[in-house]
């Protein structure tokens, strides 16, 4: 009876044992996914809207499980290139070790939904929105299809062509000093008052214009070429 019991302290004991060493195990997390980490963290604080995917190259054994009776920390300073190298330093022994990776950060830009001639006038209809790695691209992009509605392409475009500013400009459709019509609607009414720009204005956006009988300074939204409205819809 009594080595029966002796028999099951000792399965207890090993069972109760066997957690902790899991939970262990979970924690000592390698260098490299330290590293993965830590790039994961910075890239992310940089561009929160990007779905960032990091790839660290394997160390070899020796490096990968090499003692540090401290945490180990890294530095890195990010940059355009999609290959990074972090290096990890540790205190107590010291070492340094320069660990490669790859970082990609995937975003929806706008794109041309067509090809898209000189002098286009761009409406919702003519972008949309594509997934591209931020990393592989060398020039400014929009993220808003918002921003262009009402911009003149200013060469011609490829359609799915990532639309970057420099291919296009705002179109003015009213010049300071031009004498426009303003509209204000009250219910079904509909009431056309003329007045004088004191602005330039492209498509959408809100100008000061005389009203030509009361002499008042009222601010509109450019509607079309000549016409102002002082509601946004």
């Amino acid at each position: 009876m009594k080595k029966n019991k002796t028999t099951i302290i000792i399965t207890l004991i090993a069972m109760l044992a066997l957690p902790v060493k899991s939970a262990l195990a979970v924690n000592l997390d390698s260098t490299t996914q330290k590293a993965h980490q830590h790039l994961i963290n910075q890239y992310q604080v940089i561009n929160p809207l990007a779905r960032t995917v990091i790839n660290v190259k394997p160390l070899p054994a020796t490096l990968e499980n090499r003692r540090c009776e401290a945490p180990i920390s890294f530095v890195h300073a990010p940059g355009s290139s999609p290959r990074v190298s972090v290096k990890a330093i540790c205190s107590r022994p010291a070492w340094t070790i320069f660990i490669s990776a790859t970082v990609e950060q995937w975003q929806q830009i706008v794109v041309s939904s067509r090809a898209l001639s000189k002098g286009t006038i761009l409406g919702d209809s003519d972008t949309y929105l594509r997934e591209f790695d931020l990393k592989r691209l060398t020039s400014p992009y929009f993220s808003d299809p918002a921003e262009l509605v009402g911009r003149e392409i200013k060469r011609a475009i490829a359609s799915n062509q990532v639309i970057s500013p420099s291919l296009v400009e705002k179109k003015l459709l009213i010049r300071k000093g031009d004498l426009v019509y303003i509209e204000a609607n009250k219910g079904a009414m509909s009431i056309r008052m003329t007045g004088t720009a004191k602005q330039n204005g492209s498509l959408g956006e809100q100008i000061s214009v005389t009203n030509t009988r009361s002499g008042k300074t009222i601010r509109g939204y450019v509607k079309s070429r000549g016409i102002i409205s002082v509601s946004r819809h």
